[in-house]
Formats: C-alpha cells, sequence, structure tokens
C-alpha cells in the first residue's frame, strides 16, 4: 500500500528497507543486531529486485565490520536469497564492492553453508 506524504510515494515495504539499512549501519550494536533480523526477515519473503539491490549494498558495508556469527548467518542467508532474487545485480556487486564472501568462512558450518550459497551465484 502506498500513500502521500510531503509530496513523495511511500510505501511499508519502503519504511521498512529505510529502517533495515539505517539499524544494521549504525553504531549501536543493538541496533545493528535488530537491523539483522530485519533483513533476514525481508529475505524470507518476496521482494522486488531493486529492494533486494538496495539491502545487500547495505550487507556489504555491514560485512566490512566484524559482526558476531549470529549477525553474520542471518545477513549472509539473506544475501543468498537476494542473489537468487536479483540473480544479475546482486553477484555483481558482491563482486565489485566486496568484501569476498569467504572473509566469514570457518566461522561456523551454518555460515559456510550460506557462504558456499553465495559464491555458487558469483561464477
Amino acid at each position: 500500500s502506498e500513500w502521500q506524504y510531503c509530496n513523495q510515494s511511500i510505501s511499508n515495504i519502503r519504511v521498512t528497507t529505510k529502517v533495515a539499512v539505517n539499524s544494521l549501519l549504525a553504531d549501536d550494536p543493538e541496533l545493528r543486531d535488530r537491523g539483522s533480523a530485519i533483513v533476514h526477515n525481508l529475505a524470507c519473503k518476496e521482494v522486488f529486485d531493486d529492494v533486494a539491490v538496495e539491502l545487500s549494498m547495505a550487507l556489504l558495508q555491514f560485512f566490512n565490520n566484524s559482526p558476531p556469527e549470529e549477525q553474520v548467518f542471518r545477513t549472509m542467508k539473506a544475501l543468498a536469497r537476494f542473489c537468487q532474487i536479483s540473480s544479475q545485480d546482486v553477484p555483481q556487486l558482491v563482486q565489485m564492492i566486496g568484501p569476498s564472501p569467504t572473509k566469514f568462512s570457518g566461522m561456523s558450518p551454518r555460515v559456510d553453508e550460506q557462504i558456499a550459497l553465495v559464491t555458487k551465484k558469483l561464477r
């Protein structure tokens, strides 16, 4: 559903995407944790290509930090899903922007499984 605000069209997904990105990239650890959960939940739903690309760009920025395993798992799983949704753009972003998902290899078996799914889409 869309509505007008300050002469702009706003929708639930636009607002949720902004909240997810801002939380994921916040300085506060609790906000980053919440942001990783929101992105994971969005990845479980059907989102359009542009949303998948925007969230993937935020994920790649997020990966430049050293998040804990739980957050890496959620966000890597989301990235794997976004690679399916936007099979051209998201894998290109991962390759161009980085960091490589393999940065988190060996963190845990479940993270390694998600890394394998992402890496498969890069080739």
